[in-house]
Parts: C-alpha cells; sequence; structure tokens
C-alpha cells in the first residue's frame, strides 16, 4: 500500500514539471499585425466574462505595444513588452498574465513557419454626458 502511495506521489510530481517546448520549422518571420493572417489565425475561445478588474488588465486609459512568437505548431510562446504609454501602464507582468491565444495555420502557410509579430493594447477611457 505505501509503496502505491509514493509511486502515486511521484507521476504527480512528474506531471507538474511537463512544460512546453517551442517548435520551430525554420527561422522566426518578422511580420506585421496586418500580416499576420497571411501565416496564422486565431483560434476561436471562449468569452470571459470578469466582473471588477483583473490583474492582468493595467488601470486607467492607456497604450501598449508588445510582440509575440508563434510556433510552428500555433502556439504563443513567448510575449515581451515593447513600449507603453504612459509608462509602466503595461507592465511585462501584465503581459505574463493575459491569456495565451492559440493559432492554426493559414492557407498559405502550408510550412507552418513561426513568426514574430507587434501587436498595441490600448485601453480608452470614455466620458459619459447628460443630454
Amino acid at each position: 500500500m505505501n509503496k502505491i502511495i509514493w509511486l502515486a506521489f511521484f507521476l504527480i510530481l512528474i506531471g507538474c514539471k511537463s512544460t512546453y517546448l517551442p517548435s520551430y520549422t525554420g527561422e522566426v518571420i518578422e511580420v506585421k499585425a496586418s500580416e499576420l493572417s497571411d501565416y496564422w489565425i486565431k483560434e476561436p475561445t471562449k468569452v470571459k466574462v470578469q466582473w471588477g478588474h483583473s490583474d492582468s488588465t493595467p488601470k486607467g486609459a492607456g497604450k501598449g505595444i508588445f510582440s509575440i512568437v508563434i510556433d510552428s505548431n500555433g502556439y504563443e510562446v513567448a510575449k515581451e513588452l515593447v513600449s507603453s504609454t504612459p509608462s509602466g501602464w503595461l507592465t511585462q507582468k501584465h503581459l505574463n498574465k493575459m491569456s495565451k491565444v492559440k493559432y492554426k495555420a493559414s492557407l498559405s502557410n502550408t510550412k507552418k513557419f513561426p513568426v514574430k509579430v507587434q501587436m498595441t493594447y490600448e485601453v480608452k477611457r470614455y466620458k459619459l454626458t447628460k443630454t
């Protein structure tokens, strides 16, 4: 009985340590956001409704630019902050908490080339006025 418990514990530890290793069929190609759909298409995901403020969302209005790398299997494997306005509005910590997106290869990307693309994240403040 004791051996079964130790075996189960060992298997749980191994399962917790597994990580995804990116796969690349060639050199990573840098593309513009407008060209991303020529290589990869975002797979539909369930919409998560969040009430209140999330840790992955910066407070107030601002704009951030970050780059992502999509490997040959369509997984987002790297997300790096490029800039933020105002400074510090969007941080690497915010990016790390954002959900990862899965992509599928477009019909023209039969070789599943990995890409690096700069994305923009913006939150605008709207002022309501009485009429």
